[in-house]
């Protein structure tokens, strides 16, 4: 571990000895780290035994619709899995399979928009995306979040994070954990 915050600290640019770019690196607040996330302490079996995916420690498990619904007990994480068909004739989904019945299906959510997608090694995709949620007469909040998408057969299972502004550094851990105990048998 030592030599590895040697190396870091060489490899930004840090000398020893009176160098005064020493003197200004010293002085430079740390950085600000994202909330550990809770350890996953069970997992949801979907009914229908299609799939199953972690839940954090503390979270309550809901449905909305046919779909669960795992979310933070202030509500301000939250996470789904949605299985849904892939077009007719994509035996392979591409990229663009994956992005399209991912906005089929979150797309009629409040400003909802995908953004960036990245590749995911052993298959799927990962989907940035943004959104805003409304509840009662509140102003609206921005959400940001990731999706999870793989294919299975002819269905898509969608891994859906969702954060409010104040859990949005943790968007990333969330969906890398879970995306590690989804399992589709």
């Amino acid at each position: 571990m030592v030599l590895l915050s040697l190396g870091l600290c060489l490899g930004l640019g840090w000398h020893f000895g009176g160098n005064p770019q020493t003197a200004v690196a010293q002085n430079t607040p740390p950085p600000t780290l994202a909330p550990a996330m809770p350890m996953i302490a069970g997992n949801f079996d979907d009914p229908q035994g299609r799939f199953q995916v972690g839940i954090f420690e503390g979270y309550r498990v809901s449905r909305v619709g046919s779909a669960p619904l795992i979310e933070a007990p202030d509500g301000s994480l939250a996470y789904t899995v949605v299985i849904t068909p892939l077009p007719r004739g994509a035996e392979m989904a591409t990229e663009a399979d994956l992005v399209q019945v991912t906005q089929q299906t979150f797309g009629s959510g409040e400003g909802f928009a995908t953004g960036d997608v990245q590749a995911i090694p052993g298959g799927g995709i990962r989907i940035n995306w943004t959104g805003q949620l409304s509840q009662g007469g509140a102003a609206p909040q921005p959400m940001t979040g990731k999706i999870f998408a793989r294919q299975r057969d002819s269905e898509a299972f969608l891994l859906m994070v969702a954060a409010t502004a104040d859990r949005e550094a943790q968007v990333s851990d969330a969906i890398v954990t879970l995306g590690g105990t989804l399992t589709v048998p």
